[in-house]
């Protein structure tokens, strides 16, 4: 009597660790810029060291201060004015989470549009407020991301309902952990239109909405 054959069993992967890291999307290799032209010790960011920032009210300045204009080959759409601490979480961010989630959309991520770093105010501007981290130069706020084939995916138009809006979604998301604070179109009225980051720490841990 012929011995029965049981059909052969799928390969498992070696551990569930590497399974879930091998779905990850993988960070590109870093660019670096030239000693000179790069800043807080980094040479993935470029731009340039100033002078320590003075505010006019009381809290608000920049002690290590930098205007920075790139990082890991992404262009900003302005120079922004930030703190290393901040600069620093701004490219780990980019670096690790930015660039792999968006791939290759459109050809990649090239620029983001970034329209706020240091302003000396309080939160949302709003009167009696406490001071906003961007009056510390430990924000950053963003408006939309350009793909190499001119393609602009924009917090305001994209974060609902659109193509884009799972990719956007993403980004928000990774951004909790390497920033303190991760604010989006979901946390307020405040912020329909943009991404606010900033490097603040919560006793409860990151802060994300």
């Amino acid at each position: 009597m012929a011995a029965r054959t049981s059909p052969r069993p799928q390969a498992r992967p070696r551990n569930l660790r590497t399974a879930l890291l091998e779905t990850r999307p993988r960070s590109s290799k870093p660019v670096r810029y030239s000693k000179k032209g790069s800043v807080c010790g980094v040479r993935g960011i470029r731009g340039r060291h100033v002078a320590p920032v003075k505010g006019k009210i009381r809290g608000c300045g920049i002690q290590n201060a930098v205007r920075i204009t790139e990082v890991d080959g992404i262009k900003l759409s302005r120079e922004v004015l930030i703190g290393c601490d901040g600069a620093k979480a701004f490219y780990s961010w980019v670096q690790k989470h930015a660039k792999p989630i968006v791939g290759k959309r459109g050809g990649g991520l090239v620029a983001i549009n970034a329209v706020a770093g240091y302003s000396c105010r309080t939160r949302n501007s709003r009167k009696g407020a406490k001071l906003s981290e961007h009056a510390k130069g430990k924000a950053i706020d963003i408006a939309s991301f350009r793909l190499r084939n001119g393609t602009s995916m924009s917090v305001l138009r994209d974060w609902r309902g659109s193509n884009h809006a799972k990719t956007m979604r993403a980004l928000h998301k990774s951004a909790c952990g390497p920033f303190g604070t991760v604010l989006g179109p979901n946390s307020d009225r405040f912020h329909q239109d943009h991404f606010h980051f900033d490097i603040a720490r919560h006793r409860g841990g990151p802060y994300c909405r």
